[in-house]
């Protein structure tokens, strides 16, 4: 007994009980900690996602006079389904939700922001329901490190959703944010590709004028290009690349008003060109506010 109470008092010694209320202020403040954390990434994602409709597909309303296409048809509906390039690059595919196996689709592909997967990219970006709408088959990439090498590997997607799918090569459009954006503008001048895009939507690119400067005009193209006003990161970088656009398309120095917010039109071009500028920083996805799946339907060749 005598020695129970002598375990007892220990226990109430002054370090003990001020070891005990130490360990309970750390426990809090790791509690804390998570709590903000868990709290700041749930701000972010609320914030900066889209949800609902804007994840699923449409239908498209197919025109009755259509001439067939894809002998014997070509792929089936996919809603978000996964896939690979022959060198391992993933994204996913999703369809209108009426899909036609013999119609000759355009594609949108839009390339992933850093560190982001291809569910996180259509979450960010939310194009899928407004692309499909209008007929549109959607890709969406996984991010990887940029270099010239994985631009010439993340160039082959396209060509791997053709391979199942029935689509227009002559009608794919590219669209992205921040290194997303940094891929649609470089695939669309980069030497020595397959392919190239018959329009591009690049946002938050982290390419500028002087990079510009090393590559030759492509055929004109169609192009939105998209810097927010108050991005930092890579500030004012819009600008003197779509003046680089501006030259090859064959368009004046001069800015027009466009019909899109806060976007300006070069005029007399070859191919529409547009410098638009909302407010916002580099974590901004302005797609909407620019309408941007109305204007690369609206300049897509027919």
């Amino acid at each position: 007994m005598a020695d129970h109470l002598k375990l007892r008092l220990r226990d109430c010694a002054p370090e003990t009980a001020a070891r005990s209320a130490g360990w309970s202020a750390l426990a809090l403040c790791y509690g804390l900690l998570v709590t903000l954390v868990l709290a700041g990434l749930g701000w972010v994602y609320f914030g900066f996602t889209y949800r609902g409709d804007h994840l699923r597909a449409s239908d498209y309303h197919y025109p009755e006079d259509y001439r067939p296409a894809c002998a014997g048809g070509l792929g089936a509906v996919a809603d978000h389904e996964r896939a690979l390039t022959a060198a391992g690059l993933h994204f996913s595919v999703t369809t209108p939700r009426n899909y036609r196996a013999d119609f000759a689709h355009p594609l949108l592909v839009v390339w992933a922001p850093s560190g982001l997967s291809e569910q996180l990219s259509e979450r960010f970006t939310g194009l899928t329901g407004a692309a499909t709408e209008r007929g549109f088959i959607v890709v969406y990439s996984r991010s990887v490190p940029l270099g010239e090498k994985a631009l010439r590997a993340l160039a082959e997607i396209p060509a791997a959703a053709m391979a199942k799918w029935c689509i227009d090569p002559a009608r794919v459009a590219y669209t992205g944010h921040s290194d997303g954006g940094t891929v649609s503008n470089a695939l669309a001048v980069l030497p020595g590709l397959d392919r190239r895009p018959a329009v591009i939507a690049p946002s938050a690119m982290g390419m500028q004028a002087q990079d510009m400067a090393a590559f030759a005009c492509p055929a004109p193209t169609p192009v939105m290009l998209m810097h927010n006003q108050g991005d930092h990161h890579f500030p004012d970088y819009g600008v003197g690349v779509a003046n680089w656009w501006a030259r090859c398309n064959g368009c004046s120095t001069h800015l027009d008003a466009a019909g899109f917010a806060d976007c300006e039109a070069f005029s007399g071009c070859v191919a529409p060109t547009l410098l638009c500028r909302a407010p916002g920083g580099h974590a901004h996805w302005p797609g909407f506010e620019h309408r941007v799946i109305e204007f690369i339907d609206g300049v897509m060749p027919r």
